[in-house]
């Protein structure tokens, strides 16, 4: 059977985005729980722009941090760019980098992002209760983990 799913060379973050909050709402969900636990907790990876800024924006939004400071926090991540293209080059030498948007992270990728849960489910907040079962007190929990005052 062929796969309908478009390859990910040809896809969007926002796209990507779209499928780890649909397909990853368990571990989604699962790493919010150990964030709002309130022990120290670090999450990267490579670039920080696709499950790493989803979750980061997630928890940003949870904590009622306003969506232009969730978008500049996300465009942090450019200023990696240019070291995330060097070292995929210097892991596929000989070859062509074809993704226009390879370790890039604009602002309007997570806005688009941020968009689709308000449409679908009222906000952000919408879609955590409904696709995650996130509730008041994991919200209370994540905000006395993470914020001062």
């Amino acid at each position: 059977m062929r796969s309908h799913r478009t390859p990910p060379s040809a896809r969007t973050s926002p796209s990507v985005h779209g499928e780890v909050a649909h397909d990853g709402a368990a571990e989604l969900r699962q790493a919010l729980d150990v964030i709002a636990a309130g022990d120290r907790v670090v999450f990267h990876c490579a670039s920080g722009k696709d499950r790493t800024g989803l979750l980061a924006a997630l928890v940003l939004s949870l904590v009622g941090v306003g969506e232009d400071d969730v978008a500049a926090d996300f465009e942090l991540t450019e200023a990696a760019t240019d070291r995330l293209i060097a070292d995929w080059r210097a892991d596929h030498p000989g070859r062509r980098l074809v993704w226009p948007g390879y370790g890039r992270a604009p602002q309007d990728v997570i806005r688009r992002f941020l968009a689709e849960p308000t449409e679908r489910y009222g906000s952000v907040h919408g879609y955590a209760r409904q696709r995650l079962g996130v509730d008041d007190a994991l919200v209370d929990a994540l905000r006395k983990g993470l914020l001062n005052g």
